[in-house]
């Protein structure tokens, strides 16, 4: 397969392969010194200019959005004091293996294993700042669908959620914006080390010395529209996300990312793959590609509330079942997406608010939307409702015998504790046999590309050649090689772990440079 940035005969073959010329001197209108300049303020970039600032480094962070960047909950770590406390211990080399076979063998296991062996380490150090400081932190329990196999799809107690006193704890799907609170709490902790926040203000260029020389600076324009040179002393750090707002990137890189119906990673513009272009001018290169994504799947009615339901039964659009729903979400993702026009509905019954009263929720587990709330969205006809099996095929437009034969025999094979045909965990099924039945299309969000620029162990960028660029260093999404295939979602709140952790670790790194 060509490299995608390669260039035909004389034509450009993407807009990035055209590198623009130098800005002009006399246009900058001041420079400052850092030892650490870092572009972003998510996770990673949060996280990385704290590390440094504690250190002694001197760290300024540059993020075009007005304020920092978090979403979701979850952050994952390894042997944790607050997991050891409550017999939540991670068997650190079975995880490590865990990850690199999911990924089969397409990343650096150094990176992997900065993770698994340094997270642990440091949470604690989060932990103990979080709780002398009037936040809290919590396990969060993980839904493990693979009780009959469970070497199957292990699951790993890995996700911690960081919050202030006054929010509550979430079970695992019901989203509570715990994330925005803890990364303002530890921006907040970065200023009081002298860590520069500069908002509203956008990289333009990545600075490198000629002959493949050092990464010294970058040049960013701020809301006035200066240019403002940033030199580092040490290192730039980018830690600017992912591209999933930027379709040249995501066809050319990462197509499978077209695939989900809907795009829900925010802020709006924060992934848009400017800084990945330009990386790429100063000579950067990219992990082997197609690169990964994060997808969940959202079988449920209110989006913010369902990341995935393993115990409806899913059809096609040929009214049969096509799969195992007892899959990780994004696992059934990559199900669906072999069926005939990607189609397909999660079905059930009107008695599954007390079928799933059983369960606990948890990351990917089942969540039950209150039947009335359903009803209001079938009114809507967001969730197609019938009396019948026959009245609901119609509704969806599948073959009606077929529909109802494929119901018949999933509700027998419940009934009689063993799927016969894709061998489902018989605990996550129940029969569809009460009127009003239900059916609900399953789509699937986009959240982010995880996979990113060539780096090496240390975490440095490489160039096109595999040779480290000297002084430019990436984190978080922009990185690549922690993650291949597509996201694990074995150890929830990875991301964002190693995010805080690899990000952590550098900050340590450069200090001794």
């Amino acid at each position: 397969m060509a490299d995608p940035r390669t260039t035909t005969g004389s034509a450009y073959q993407h807009s990035w392969d055209a590198v623009p010329s130098a800005i002009p001197e006399g246009e900058i209108t001041r420079s400052e010194n850092y030892d650490v300049v870092i572009i972003g303020a998510g996770c990673a970039g949060i996280f990385a200019a704290h590390s440094a600032a504690e250190q002694g480094l001197s760290a300024v962070v540059i993020e075009k959005m007005d304020k920092p960047s978090a979403r979701g909950m979850d952050n994952g770590a390894v042997n944790s004091k607050l997991q050891l406390e409550n017999g939540a211990k991670i068997d650190e080399e079975l995880i490590f293996q865990d990850l690199i076979r999911f990924a089969n063998n397409r990343v650096h296991p150094e990176l992997v294993r900065i993770w698994v062996k340094e997270s642990g380490r440091v949470f604690d150090h989060y932990i103990d700042l979080c709780n002398a400081n009037d936040m809290q932190v919590a396990l969060v329990d993980n839904f493990s669908v693979a009780k009959q196999f469970p070497d199957l799809y292990r699951q790993y107690p890995t996700a911690h959620i960081f919050a202030r006193k006054d929010q509550p704890i979430s079970t695992g799907n019901e989203y509570i914006p715990t994330q925005e609170a803890f990364l303002t709490f530890v921006e907040a902790q970065a200023k009081k080390l002298g860590v520069q926040f500069h908002y509203e203000t956008g990289c333009e260029r990545i600075l490198r010395e000629e002959n493949n020389g050092a990464v010294t600076g970058i040049i960013a324009r701020n809301k006035a529209g200066e240019l403002i040179q940033y030199n580092s002393k040490k290192a730039v750090i980018l830690a600017a996300g992912g591209y999933t707002e930027n379709q040249e990137m995501v066809d050319a890189w990462c197509p499978s990312a077209n695939d989900p119906e809907i795009k829900t990673y925010g802020p709006k513009s924060g992934n848009s793959g400017e800084v990945f272009a330009q990386a790429l001018w100063v000579g950067a290169g990219l992990q082997n590609w197609p690169h990964p994504v994060m997808v969940h799947t959202i079988p449920g009615f209110h989006v913010d509330l369902m990341t995935g339901n393993q115990s409806f039964m899913h059809v096609n659009r040929l009214g049969k079942r096509f799969q195992s729903e007892s899959m990780p979400n994004q696992i059934l993702t990559d199900g669906r997406f072999r069926q005939p026009g990607k189609q397909a509905w999660a079905v059930f019954d009107s008695k599954y608010e007390k079928d799933h009263a059983t369960f606990k929720t948890g990351f990917d587990g089942p969540v039950t939307e209150p039947l009335e709330q359903l009803n209001q969205y079938a009114d809507k006809g967001w969730v197609h409702r019938a009396d019948t099996l026959e009245e609901l095929a119609k509704l969806m437009g599948v073959p009606e015998e077929t529909f109802v034969q494929t119901c018949q025999r999933y509700t027998e094979m419940a009934r009689n504790g063993k799927d016969e045909d894709f061998n489902k965990e018989s605990y996550l099924m129940f029969t569809i046999e009460q009127a009003p039945f239900y059916a609900v299309p399953i789509k699937s969000h986009l959240l982010v590309t995880v996979g990113g620029l060539d780096c090496d162990p240390d975490m440095q960028v490489l160039d096109s050649e595999g040779y480290k660029i000297p002084g430019l260093y990436a984190v978080g999404n922009i990185q690549g090689n922690f993650f291949a295939n597509e996201y694990p979602l074995m150890a929830p709140g990875l991301s964002h772990g190693r995010a805080i952790t690899l990000s952590y670790v550098l900050g340590e790194r450069l200090a001794m440079q």
